[in-house]
């Protein structure tokens, strides 16, 4: 990774622009990672997310389809202002946090996961479950699983017994 950031302070105060971003987009958290230079960036499939510089706005960056598709999602994003207009893809400036409708549309189109909500009811039946393996017993767990009594005379029950006994010699 590069040095994107002048100072871990520079950093910090980026990841949290990015975190309030995240928070109004109702998105999952893992969302939220660096990028290959090191800067902190809110990722899609079709698309990333990057603070502007200024503490306040970002630039979405979307990679499209077609040329058409573009076009549909530039007049889908239209409370974006355009920045950079290439064919099949560009970047869009967002100057405020979005509102619920808008940040829907953000998801949509650069392909960012919805944070999934869990009742308080279903929350609190996750906390209950253990996780913890239950020791198994002899009886139920023997060593040889699969392979039978190896003490045991070859019968019908067990077809490769002339293998084992090296019959195919």
């Amino acid at each position: 990774m590069g040095d994107t950031y002048d100072s871990a302070v520079d950093a910090e105060a980026d990841r949290e622009q990015q975190r309030r971003l995240l928070a109004a987009l109702n998105a999952w958290d893992r969302a939220l990672r660096r990028d290959e230079c090191g800067a902190w960036t809110i990722q899609g499939t079709r698309g990333t997310i990057h603070t502007y510089g200024d503490s306040k706005s970002w630039i979405m960056y979307v990679a499209c389809r077609s040329d058409r598709h573009w076009s549909w999602v530039k007049k889908a994003l239209a409370f974006c202002r355009v920045v950079l207009d290439c064919d099949g893809e560009g970047t869009l400036r967002l100057r405020q946090l979005p509102t619920a409708a808008e940040a829907a549309v953000i998801r949509e189109e650069l392909g960012i996961r919805r944070k999934q909500e869990i009742s308080d009811q279903t929350r609190e039946r996750l906390k209950a479950f253990s996780f913890e393996r239950k020791p198994r017993d002899g009886a139920t767990n023997p060593a040889n699983i699969g392979l039978g009594d190896p003490t045991a005379t070859p019968g019908p029950s067990q077809p490769n017994a002339d293998f084992r006994r090296g019959a195919c010699q």
